[in-house]
């Protein structure tokens, strides 16, 4: 296909990932420029990011989706390049001359723990999920520089969802290889995965208890059955909806079952512990569940020490200048259609932005009914795969549609200033050393990515 020289509109679109690179697609095929900035080296977002690595098939899968979605001659790919940092938001909005932004960087931002003064302690006893998630899915590469945890046994979890019961995974998988190790037994981490961990200890002569291994713990606000790990549709009829909720404990059953970590319900953090410059532990209160609300029980406050605490409590839309926000998520004119901004360059929200949910299973998910096949898919208690990119792709390419068809009523911008934002690109390009999309993603993919 040859590059069309007769753009009417030229879009930016921040974050290359699923969402991100189906939207530009679809703009692009309607003949619009389309800028992609992308924070990172490659565009995979939260498949090569926060989607745990046991996903083997389904993240290479989908790495070259992606790429065949951006390789296209209307659509200048511009990564090692974020909002606030390198672009400035204002600046892009106000003085670019664009059509339109698209907002598709996904929700990455941790959800702060509960506890006010928390966050002094992290990466000295306090984790976040999202920093946890990164490591594990990149230690292995070679070139891998940035943080690195110990992860020690015993640690504490706080969440409920989907996305928690991954941490625990990581957890117990990281427990059981590093206690075989030290037997001089080498094993694979999917292997673990898939398997779980009891038969893959058996096949060594082994049980869990022989291995002397202290459990990691999950801590719920809630009851079991209020956990988010399969939707309830709000117009079921009570016995189908108590139906519902009796299968959420039977996966928490079966997750508990594979991968051996310990559960507590009905906890509520109400302090934290410190020991000098690191939190070793938090204070819990009991809750009680009455009305759909969450009461702290008084009187019922105790410690739980553990040398490592992993929050994994959600993620939440990066705040940006200018933008109104609604609690956590961004204010918007027209919902329907994502719109934050109607100026002269206009403003969308798109995916987990929109949602305003980070995990991977809100992106398969928003707008649809979530079944329990679903839910024991992605956690690896059945052997279906669902393709777990799919719904994210189905929804990106409702929105982008709507966003498309919005931008297709905007005033066309002269050629002139069409080519003025092409420099800028151009530009921008050239100090990073972009040079075509292909070369740059065999450039900066290491050999031996996860």
């Amino acid at each position: 296909m040859s590059l069309n020289t007769t753009h009417r509109h030229v879009v930016a679109v921040v974050g290359a990932a699923t969402a991100g690179s189906e939207i530009a697609r679809i703009l692009a095929e309607l003949d619009a420029l389309v800028v992609v900035f992308e924070q990172n080296p490659r565009p995979y977002g939260k498949i090569e990011d926060g989607l745990p690595r046991w996903h083997v098939k389904q993240r290479k899968d989908e790495y070259e989706d992606i790429n065949s979605r951006l390789d296209h001659p209307n659509i200048e790919y511009v990564p090692l390049t974020r909002l606030g940092r390198d672009v400035d938001f204002e600046e892009l909005r106000t003085e670019w001359g664009l059509s339109a932004i698209v907002l598709a960087n996904g929700a990455w931002r941790d959800r702060p723990f509960p506890v006010e003064g928390a966050d002094r302690f992290i990466d000295r006893g306090l984790v976040y999920q999202n920093s946890l998630i990164y490591w594990f899915n990149h230690y292995p590469e070679a070139e891998y520089n940035g943080p690195r945890y110990e992860l020690t046994e015993g640690a504490i979890v706080l969440g409920g969802g989907l996305a928690s019961i991954d941490v625990v995974k990581v957890l117990q998988i990281e427990y059981t290889l590093k206690a075989l190790a030290q037997r001089g037994i080498r094993e694979d981490m999917v292997k673990l995965e898939r398997e779980g961990i009891e038969p893959v200890l058996q096949a060594h002569g082994l049980k869990w208890a022989d291995l002397g291994v202290k459990p990691c713990k999950l801590f719920y606000r809630r009851r079991v059955l209020d956990m988010p790990l399969s939707d309830i549709p709000a117009d079921a009829p009570a016995k189908r909806a108590d139906a519902l909720r009796q299968a959420r404990a039977k996966i928490l059953d079966k997750a508990m079952r594979k991968f051996l970590f310990q559960f507590q319900d009905l906890s509520v953090p109400s302090g934290i512990i410190v020991e000098g410059d690191r939190m070793v532990g938090v204070r819990f209160n009991r809750t009680e569940v009455a009305d759909g609300r969450v009461r702290t029980v008084p009187g019922t406050e105790h410690e739980v020490r553990a040398a490592l605490t992993i929050s994994s409590i959600g993620s939440v839309p990066e705040p940006l200048p200018g933008i109104p926000r609604d609690g956590e998520v961004y204010k918007y004119v027209d919902a329907d259609i994502g719109l934050l901004m109607n100026d002269a360059t206009a403003v969308f929200a798109a995916g987990n932005v929109l949602t305003g949910k980070g995990n991977i299973k809100d992106s398969l998910t928003s707008g649809t009914q979530i079944g329990t096949i679903v839910a024991e898919s992605y956690l690896g208690l059945i052997d279906r795969e669902i393709p777990i990119a799919d719904e994210i792709r189905k929804q990106a390419h409702a929105e982008g549609e709507k966003i498309a068809r919005a931008i297709s009523k905007r005033e066309p911008l002269a050629p002139e200033r069409i080519e003025k934002i092409r420099a800028r690109v151009k530009e921008r390009q050239r100090a990073i050393g972009f040079d075509g999309y292909r070369a740059w993603i065999a450039r900066s993919t290491p050999a031996d990515l996860q």
